[in-house]
């Protein structure tokens, strides 16, 4: 097969651009040779930097509701020759417009927002499968449905000079196991398991571990309140994404919920523990080997509701401490 240039153009939110390595091993795994490069924002950079399958990435800076149409247009007048091919996994009108202005030739993706045009190279799932974001994914560079293998898995590389730094910065003992908890979700609280629980399961944990917080400036107060002794640092919004990368390749567990920080989790060399609430994990699970999933599968689960309709969140109030602590075991 002669080389080809695509052009990959993900959902720009953390986890589904780590999920996305699953697609650039599919692609490399069946052509070698071709010359890969990623359409990202440019705070996710360093993060695709540790995907040895990329050649570069090519940043727009766009917000998630910003249609940006000079800026695509600009980049695509750029770009335009460079590829053969452009696999868009985003479903959104805006982000299948540079493929099509730049006239790259095959346009892989969903019909998505009545993209008859700008979408040549048509790509179609049901909507079970489209839940399966992996398996979508991967299914992007086939005529036909794939089988999401482990050696698609993400994986991460890790920066051993960047570990050294952290290790001096935050005084990480060596001889004592790391724990992370990424409690947050930007979804929204049906996806969260509340704040008690992750504080009541750093109390049983104090002895045995050194426990890192992870998330954004805004889940500062949340990490807050689970710090409740020295054995535990809040972190949120002091770390950069290669700071959590790092953190999680150089850490045993990470507790969290069915996040971005989970996926980032799930590509490093960390044990993935994963609390599911309003998702589902047959849908997007934790791409790695190395995982214990806490599920309830309540009647109502999954609803993919960001707020609770009845009010009690209890596919997640339900799943104890002691229930996540035995994962430690």
């Amino acid at each position: 097969m002669p080389m080809q240039k695509i052009l990959i153009i993900p959902q720009n939110w953390l986890g589904d651009i780590v999920m996305s390595q699953t697609l650039l091993k599919r692609v490399k795994s069946e052509n070698p040779d071709c010359v890969i490069d990623i359409l990202i924002n440019s705070s996710f950079k360093s993060l695709v930097e540790r995907m040895p399958e990329i050649n570069k990435a090519i940043i727009l800076d766009c917000g998630h509701k910003e249609l940006g149409f000079f800026k695509r247009l600009n980049l695509a007048k750029k770009i335009k020759g460079d590829y053969d091919q452009s696999i868009v996994l985003s479903r959104s009108l805006k982000s299948a417009l540079i493929p099509y202005l730049a006239k790259i030739p095959i346009r892989t993706g969903e019909l998505g927002e009545s993209r008859y045009i700008l979408i040549n190279d048509l790509r179609k799932f049901t909507k079970e499968d489209r839940r399966k974001t992996a398996f979508r994914y991967i299914s992007m560079f086939s005529k036909k449905e794939e089988n999401l293998d482990e050696k698609y898995y993400p994986s991460l590389k890790s920066n051993p000079d960047n570990i050294k730094i952290l290790n001096d910065k935050y005084k990480l003992d060596p001889e004592r196991k790391i724990v992370i908890f990424a409690p947050g979700a930007a979804f929204g609280p049906s996806k969260m398991w509340p704040v008690e629980k992750f504080k009541e399961l750093g109390e049983k944990l104090n002895k045995n571990f050194f426990i890192l917080i992870l998330g954004s400036n805004n889940e500062k107060s949340i990490g807050d309140k689970i710090v409740t002794n020295k054995n535990m640092i809040n972190l949120c919004g002091k770390t950069s994404l290669t700071d959590a990368t790092d953190l999680m390749h150089i850490s045993e567990f990470c507790v969290s919920n069915d996040s971005g920080l989970m996926h980032l989790a799930s590509a490093t060399n960390t044990k993935s523990i994963s609390i599911y609430g309003a998702t589902s994990p047959e849908l997007t699970p934790p791409l790695t080997s190395n995982k214990v999933i806490h599920y309830k599968g309540m009647p109502c689960s999954p609803c993919f509701e960001k707020i609770c309709k009845y009010g009690h969140y209890n596919c997640l109030v339900e799943i104890q401490a002691d229930d996540v602590f035995k994962s430690f075991k």
